[in-house]
């Protein structure tokens, strides 16, 4: 989970860290390493990590499906 944790805490999708604890995305990392443990397919990947901001942050997460791809790429390098 470190790997994770490091990953979307540099990526920081919403802009949060900054004013937030360091375990604001707790919750999105443990349902992305859930999801990992299912998947290798970085298409797969990239649709969850979406799905899942969306799921928690509503309208408010902005970032497209090609950011999240890079995420997935990273997460499974």
């Amino acid at each position: 989970m470190n790997k994770t944790k490091r990953i979307i805490n540099d990526w920081d999708p919403m802009n949060l860290l900054s004013h937030a604890p360091d375990d604001e995305y707790e919750d999105e990392i443990i349902l992305i390493n859930d999801f990992l443990a299912q998947t290798s397919d970085v298409n797969q990947l990239a649709y969850e990590i979406k799905f899942i901001f969306i799921r928690m942050f509503g309208n408010d997460f902005k970032k497209s499906y090609d950011d999240c791809l890079e995420i997935a790429k990273q997460l499974l390098n």
